[in-house]
C-alpha cells in the first residue's frame, strides 16, 4: 500500500513519546513493503523533505500548533502529489487536515488516536471548548465520522457512540531490536557504567517525562528514603519535562545527588545503556491528578515496555490496563496505587532476591517481543489499513 501518515503535531526524529511512536510505526510499515510518507511539523534546523530508513518525510511550517488544521489545503496537494491509498492521521485536538483532506480527495482514511479525543469535566480544554462554543468537540467528532476505522490502544479514548463500531484496539510496542541487552555494544556500555555507577550498587531506574502523573514526586520521594536506609542503592532518572528542574534541586538540597543520579534527556538510541545498569524499573503513575485517565489507562506506556524489552522486572501501579501489561509475580510486581510503602517494598524485595528479579525480567522480555513490539503493532495495523481499503 502507498500510505500517507499525516502526524503534524510531532517534529520528527525526536525523544518523546509521540516521536518515537510516529517513526517507529513509519519504520515498521516501510519494512513490511508499505510505500510510506510522513507529513509532520518542521523545526527550524530541518530539511523540509528528507529520506530516512526507506521512507519519506515531508515537513511542513506551522504557525501554532491551535492552527494546525488549517494546512488541510496543503495536505490536498499532498495527496494529489503522492496518490496515496490510504491517509492515516495522529489525532490531535487541533488538527483533522488528513483526515479531513482525505475525506474531500476520496481516499480512504484511519484515524490513530492515543488518548482521550475529549478532555473531561473541568479540565483547561474543557473550558477552551465551552469557550469555543463547542468547536473542539464538533471537530473531534468530524474526525471519528470521516475515517473508515480508528485505533486507539483503549476505546473508551474515543466518546462518540456512532463511531464505536469503527474502533479497533492496538497497544503500543517497544524497539526490541534496539532495547536488547545482547546488541549492546559493551565497551560503550562499561564506560556508561564507570561514569554513573563506579561503585556497582544495585541501581533502580525511572525513565521518562517528568510530569506530575508520571509519578516522578513519589519516586523521588521513596529513592530518599532508599539511599538514606542502605548504601548498596543508587537510583538513576533518565528523561526531562516540566519538573526536572525542581526534582534535581530537590536531591541536591538533600545532598544525594551522587546517590540519585539525574541525567535529563538522552538520545533514544542511548537509553538502552542507562536501562542496562539497572535491575529493576519503576512506574509509579499517580492516575488521580491526571483527569484524561478517568476515561481508563489509555496510555500505552513506552517506557513499561521498553524495561520488559530490556529484561528487567517492572515495579508498577496496579490499575486495569496497565497490569493487563505487567502480571502481577510474572514480569514484575504491582503495589496498590498512592501506596509508597508498598512500592519501597516491592523494590527492596526485588533488589533482595536477584533469582526472582531475574525470572520476572526474562519473562518480561518474551512478553514484550511476543505481544508488545512495534513489530507486532505494525502487523495489527497493516491489517486495519487493508480494511480501510477494502470495499
Amino acid at each position: 500500500m502507498r500510505i500517507l501518515y499525516v502526524a503534524l503535531k510531532e517534529a520528527i526524529p525526536g525523544h518523546h513519546g509521540g516521536a518515537v511512536h510516529v517513526m517507529e510505526v513509519a519504520r515498521q510499515l516501510t519494512r513490511r513493503g508499505h510505500h510510506l510518507t510522513v507529513v509532520t511539523q518542521r523545526r527550524a534546523d530541518q530539511a523540509a523533505r528528507e529520506t530516512r530508513e526507506g521512507f519519506e518525510i515531508i515537513r511542513l511550517p506551522a504557525r501554532s500548533n491551535f492552527l494546525l488544521f488549517q494546512l488541510e489545503p496543503t495536505i490536498q496537494k499532498v495527496i494529489a502529489e503522492d496518490t496515496p491509498d490510504v491517509v492515516m492521521e495522529r489525532y490531535y485536538n487541533f488538527s483533522g487536515a488528513g483526515i479531513r483532506a482525505a475525506q474531500r480527495m476520496g481516499v480512504p482514511s484511519l484515524l490513530e488516536v492515543n488518548a482521550p479525543m475529549l478532555d473531561p469535566f473541568g479540565t483547561k480544554k474543557y473550558l477552551a471548548d465551552r469557550a469555543l462554543g463547542g468547536w473542539m468537540r464538533r471537530m473531534a467528532r468530524i474526525q471519528a465520522l470521516a475515517a473508515k476505522h480508528i485505533v486507539t490502544p483503549l476505546a473508551a479514548t474515543v466518546p462518540f457512540p456512532e463511531a464505536h463500531a469503527r474502533v479497533r484496539e492496538i497497544p503500543w510496542g517497544a524497539n526490541v531490536e534496539l532495547f536488547d541487552r545482547a546488541r549492546l555494544k559493551q565497551e560503550q556500555f562499561q564506560r556508561l557504567r564507570a561514569q554513573i555507577n563506579p561503585q556497582s550498587k544495585r541501581v533502580v531506574v525511572f525513565l521518562g517525562s517528568f510530569r506530575p502523573w508520571h509519578g516522578v514526586r513519589e519516586f523521588v520521594q521513596v529513592a530518599q528514603q532508599l539511599v538514606r536506609e542502605r548504601d548498596d542503592i543508587l537510583c538513576l532518572m533518565v528523561g526531562s519535562g516540566e519538573l526536572l528542574n525542581a526534582m534535581r534541586a530537590r536531591v541536591e538540597r538533600a545532598r544525594l545527588q551522587d546517590r540519585i543520579v539525574l541525567t535529563g534527556a538522552v538520545q533514544y538510541e542511548q537509553v538502552p545503556y542507562y536501562l542496562a545498569l539497572a535491575q529493576v524499573g519503576v512506574a509509579p503513575f499517580n492516575t488521580a491528578i491526571h483527569p484524561p485517565l478517568r476515561v481508563g489507562f489509555y496510555w500505552s506506556p513506552l517506557k513499561v515496555h521498553e524495561y520488559m524489552a530490556m529484561g528487567l522486572p517492572v515495579v508498577t501501579i496496579d490499575v486495569p490496563g496497565l497490569n493487563q501489561i505487567v502480571r502481577h509475580e510474572r514480569e514484575g510486581l504491582l503495589y496498590p496505587e498512592g501506596d509508597l510503602s508498598a512500592l519501597r517494598a516491592a523494590i527492596t524485595g526485588l533488589l533482595d532476591n536477584p533469582a526472582l528479579a531475574e525470572r520476572l525480567g526474562s519473562a518480561a522480555r518474551a512478553r514484550v517481543v511476543e505481544q508488545f513490539s512495534w513489530q507486532h503493532h505494525a502487523e495489527l495495523l497493516e491489517h486495519v489499513l487493508q480494511e480501510c481499503t477494502s470495499n
